[in-house]
């Protein structure tokens, strides 16, 4: 109970903490973007006499505002303490740094989701009242809403566990993670883009909102295989724990150099 009370902690305070002028404009321009360019790509459509307006457009929109996101709220977990020399402080605490790093964890989860679901609101609100180009905005939204919550646990994950390895460097190292797994890796036909987060994702995405994909469902059934959304949501939740089971044993056995040491 103690160790969940210090969680609980920490994400109140890091939240509270991020209620910063500069952080909050931050996160308003990335929840801006996405419409923004929804409205652009919705002017030049027709201009053109085409309209591509589709989910997927939504998604990927909102997915690069939602990485950047926890980008800059997930890697810094432990370079933010040792570079405000609050780190020896935290780690002689009776399990201060595994609360660090949950609530941590947490408070990016949540900025992130705040990030992705403000985006995508006002997508399809966009598309609803102002381009009337919406069908079920309802079930879109709910699907939405819950395909990014899940994606945002995901990948703060990965991003807080790189955060405990790479300390200046973290978000170098996450920018890289994703161009190579989710980027390059999630779109090869094998095996191996099985243990990207993104492959089940897009297969737990496409069961709540509808498919969304390029190309037709059954060619991609047929070239990445046909498998139940329980086994996608087993795989990303197994990984998720994992991921934090890694990170509270790399931040509490590992030495980090603070800046008296240095």
């Amino acid at each position: 109970m103690n160790l969940i009370r210090s969680i609980w902690a920490t994400t109140v305070f890091e939240i509270y903490r991020s209620l910063s002028i500069q952080r909050i404009l931050v996160a308003a321009v990335l929840a801006a973007f996405p419409p923004a360019m929804v409205v652009v790509i919705a002017i030049a459509g027709r201009v053109s006499g085409e309209l591509p307006l589709e989910d997927l457009l939504i998604i990927i929109l909102v997915g690069i505002v939602g990485l950047l996101a926890q980008l800059l709220w997930a890697t810094p977990n432990v370079y933010s303490e040792l570079e405000g020399k609050s780190w020896i402080f935290l780690a002689s605490r009776p399990r201060g740094r595994i609360a660090l790093f949950l609530g941590k964890y947490l408070s990016a989860v949540a900025f992130s989701f705040a990030v992705c679901f403000v985006a995508i609101s006002l997508c399809l609100a966009i598309r609803t009242y102002a381009l009337q180009t919406m069908v079920n905005p309802f079930f879109t939204w709910v699907g939405m809403i819950c395909s990014m919550l899940l994606a945002c646990f995901a990948y703060s994950a990965v991003f807080s566990v790189i955060g405990t390895l790479f300390q200046k460097r973290a978000m170098v190292f996450g920018a890289a993670f994703i161009i190579l797994s989710e980027g390059i890796l999630a779109n090869v036909p094998a095996i191996i883009s099985r243990f990207t987060a993104r492959f089940h994702l897009q297969s737990v995405a496409a069961s709540w909102i509808g498919w969304f994909h390029p190309i037709p469902e059954e060619q991609f059934r047929i070239i990445y295989g046909d498998t139940s959304v329980a086994f996608h949501l087993t795989c990303l939740v197994s990984a998720i724990l994992v991921l934090l089971a890694a990170g509270c044993v790399i931040v509490t056995t590992r030495q980090y150099i603070t800046a008296e040491e240095a």
